[in-house]
Order: structure tokens, then C-alpha cells, then sequence
């Protein structure tokens, strides 16, 4: 299949197509798209952004291995090692969108309402169409979300510079900023020429921003597909013979069903999707532990944050920054929480294709039937396909809850360090 993207209708696809053509995502994975000497005018487009970001946020760490005129906020070094962490998951998410390009417009097949093509599975294509109407709330409402968030974000500094401005003068400190990143600058020239280093801040969060929102919304969209392609299998083989079974029930008992046709078509599109899966993992498997990574120390970080602000300060402006603080932590909560689940969703829907195996009526089906099932059985049972942390950890509901209780531990300690 070829996508053409100005052909495309929504209701050819189970995704949420207008946020995805908003985001220029086709485009992004396209490699017959213009390409200047020989690379993709949206990956070399990626690749200077990068770079310039990438410069700001090294120019911005500079000023910690210079002489300092200020006194040091943890705050403000807690709020540019968080810029950082994430910088790092936007730079793994920017090399596997270009460099594995192909295998995700390889991917996109399975987005269409009629990848499982066999008759049976097509029966049940509602599960799609309902799967389809959650993926575009989802998306909209995390895409609503993190813009909500960022805007706060750049909002804030401009709050305090005017709250502020004064009392900075007086008492020779730096205007706050969106990450307060330490430029190897004096006082004075930072605070006269504040819009500049505003600026430059704003585009590291824009930039963050579009590529977090991007690649969240793939995945969830991607999750909730494989979800419900699973279900339609799984149904698909439960109710494989059903309607020869009520054409034969006047026929003598000893007379049997010949499912093998439709049990071939079934089992193709089971073994197409899972090729589909396994190019997911292998694609993603990178970026996907990197987010639980990045999220579990995000968490982290922006509680101790809000937290200090909260004990540390008694004055009302402060609280501007634990609202922006808050409203990080619960996207950063949600997508995590996603994440796990959705990961955990697939692979519980996997071994339910087995039970729905297991569930059709295969006693009133001929040898050559009963031995099709039984070879679908043996592949569905050889493809053990899980995003692993660790050898022994699967990325699960259960592994969420084991990073939050890491969260609270480590920010206890935390607290309690800082409090002595």
C-alpha cells in the first residue's frame, strides 16, 4: 500500500488522520517526498533544528563552569536538568523518526480499517471503529494537554519578569526564565538583553513540545490499533464455524464442518499483524524504554521542584510555579500510565487469541480443520513479543506501579536530606 496523502479520508483509516496531517507526519516518514542532496526536507529540516537547539542547550550549561556573580537556586538547577533529560528523549525520538523512516511508513499499513482482509475477521470490524473513536479523543485531549502545559511554561517567566523586575535589579539576580539555563554571561547583560535568552528558551520548549506531542500520539494511536486487530482475531476464532454449525444442526451429528479455508484467511492476518508488531518493537523499542526512563525521573524531579517551592517560600509567587510544576507532572503521569498499560493491553490480547482458539467449537470440525487450529495454536504461542527494561522486567501496569513506588522513595530521601 501507498499512502497518498491528499487522498486519504478519515474514514479509510483508524487513527486520528487530521491530527496526524496537523503534525506533518506522513510527510515526515514519506521518503519520496523533495529531498536536498539526497535527504529528506523534513529530516534535514530535523537535523538543523537539532543542532541549533542542541547548541542552546550546551551554550546554556556553559555558565556552570564559569565564575558565578549570583547565588545558585536548586530550583532553578533542578528545572535545567529536567530541560536536559528531556532534550536527551527528544534527541532519541528525532534519530529514530529519520533514521528508521522507512520501517515506520512500512508501519503505517496497518493503520487502514481493512488490513485484516479474511472474511471472518471483517465481521467483527467494529471493535475497530470503536477502538478508532477512543484514539481520537486520546489524542486530542493529550494533544490539548501538552499545549495547555507548554504555554504556562512560556508564560511564567514573562509573569515574574513583571512581578519581579525590580526586586531582581536590587537584589543583583538573573530574571527568571522558562529553564533558567545558566548562559556563561554576566548579570546585567543577561537581565538587559532578557528577551534574547527568552527567546531562545521558548524555541527548546516549542521544539520539545512538537516532538513529544508527535511521537505520544503515534504510539497511543499505534497501541489501541494492535489492541483492537487482536480482539477482532480472537473473535474471528471463536466464531469461525458457528454459522456452518447452525446450517448443520438437521444434518446427522456424524457429519462435520470444513473450517479450513476460513481458518487459513484468519490465521494470515494474525501472522500479518504480528510481522507488523514485531517491526513495532524493533523500531520503537529504544524510544519506548527511554520514555519510562525519562518519565520516571520526571516525576521525580518535578515534585521535589514544587515541593521546595512549597516549604521553602511562603511568598504567593511560588505558586504559580508548583501550578506549572502540577500540570507537568500529571502529563508526564497520564502518558506514563498510557504507556504502561497499553503495552500490557497488547500483550494480555495476544494470549486471549489462544483462549478464543481454544474457545471455538473445534469438535464438530474435520481432521484437516482440527489441524490448521492446531498449527495456529503453535504460532501464536511462538511469538512472545514484549518491550523488556531488564531481562526479567516487562513494561506493565505492575512496572508502573514499582516506578511510582521508586518515586516516592527516592523523593522522600530527597526531602529528607534537604530538610537537615
Amino acid at each position: 500500500m501507498t499512502f497518498d496523502i491528499n487522498l486519504l479520508k478519515p474514514n479509510e483509516v483508524s487513527i486520528n488522520l487530521k491530527l496526524f496531517k496537523l503534525y506533518r507526519f506522513f510527510h515526515l516518514c514519506d521518503l519520496k517526498n523533495k529531498t536536498i542532496f539526497n535527504i529528506n526536507v523534513y529530516h534535514l529540516a530535523y537535523y538543523i533544528i537539532s543542532f541549533v537547539v542542541g547548541g542552546i542547550v550546551i551554550y546554556g550549561l556553559m555558565g556552570y563552569v564559569s565564575e558565578k556573580e549570583d547565588e545558585v537556586i536548586i530550583t532553578n538547577n533542578i528545572l535545567v536538568m529536567y530541560c536536559c533529560i528531556v532534550y536527551y528523549l527528544c534527541l532519541v525520538k528525532i534519530i529514530t523518526l529519520t533514521y528508521k523512516a522507512k520501517n515506520i511508513w512500512n508501519l503505517l499499513h496497518v493503520i487502514r480499517m481493512h488490513f485484516l482482509t479474511s472474511t471472518q475477521c471483517q465481521k467483527h470490524i467494529g471493535i475497530l471503529q470503536k477502538y478508532r473513536k477512543k484514539s481520537i479523543k486520546i489524542t486530542n485531549y493529550i494533544s490539548i494537554l501538552s499545549i495547555i502545559t507548554t504555554f504556562i511554561w512560556i508564560l511564567y517567566p514573562l509573569v515574574l519578569v513583571l512581578l519581579q523586575k525590580e526586586d531582581a535589579y536590587k537584589s543583583n539576580q538573573r530574571f527568571e526564565n522558562i529553564f533558567n539555563l545558566r548562559y556563561p554571561v554576566t548579570i546585567s547583560f543577561y537581565n538587559n538583553n532578557f528577551g534574547i535568552f527568552y527567546i531562545m528558551e521558548v524555541s527548546i520548549i516549542v521544539i520539545l513540545l512538537y516532538m513529544h506531542v508527535v511521537t505520544e500520539v503515534f504510539f497511543i494511536s499505534l497501541g489501541l490499533i494492535f489492541i483492537a486487530q487482536f480482539e477482532m482475531i480472537k473473535n474471528a476464532y471463536e466464531n469461525v464455524n458457528v454459522e456452518l454449525n447452525s446450517e448443520n444442526t438437521n444434518k446427522n451429528k456424524n457429519d462435520v464442518n470444513d473450517c479450513f479455508d476460513d481458518l487459513v484467511s484468519i490465521m494470515k492476518d494474525q501472522q500479518k499483524l504480528f510481522e507488523k508488531l514485531k517491526l513495532f518493537h524493533s523500531t520503537f523499542k529504544i524510544v519506548i524504554v527511554s520514555n519510562v526512563v525519562v518519565y520516571s525521573w520526571s516525576i521525580i524531579i518535578l515534585i521535589y521542584s514544587s515541593t521546595l517551592n512549597l516549604f521553602t517560600s511562603s511568598k504567593s509567587i511560588p505558586m504559580l510555579s508548583i501550578i506549572k510544576s502540577v500540570l507537568s507532572f500529571g502529563n508526564v503521569f497520564i502518558l506514563l500510565l498510557l504507556l504502561c498499560y497499553l503495552l500490557e493491553r497488547i500483550n494480555n490480547i495476544k494470549e486471549s487469541v489462544h483462549f478464543g482458539m481454544y474457545s471455538c467449537n473445534w469438535t464438530s470440525m474435520n481432521l484437516r480443520s482440527r489441524k490448521m487450529l492446531l498449527l495456529s495454536m503453535q504460532l501464536n504461542n511462538a511469538n512472545k513479543l514484549m518491550i523488556k527494561i531488564s531481562p526479567r522486567k516487562i513494561v506493565n501496569l505492575q512496572f508502573f506501579n514499582s516506578v511510582m513506588i521508586t518515586c516516592y522513595n527516592i523523593l522522600s530521601a530527597m526531602l529528607n536530606i534537604s530538610s537537615k
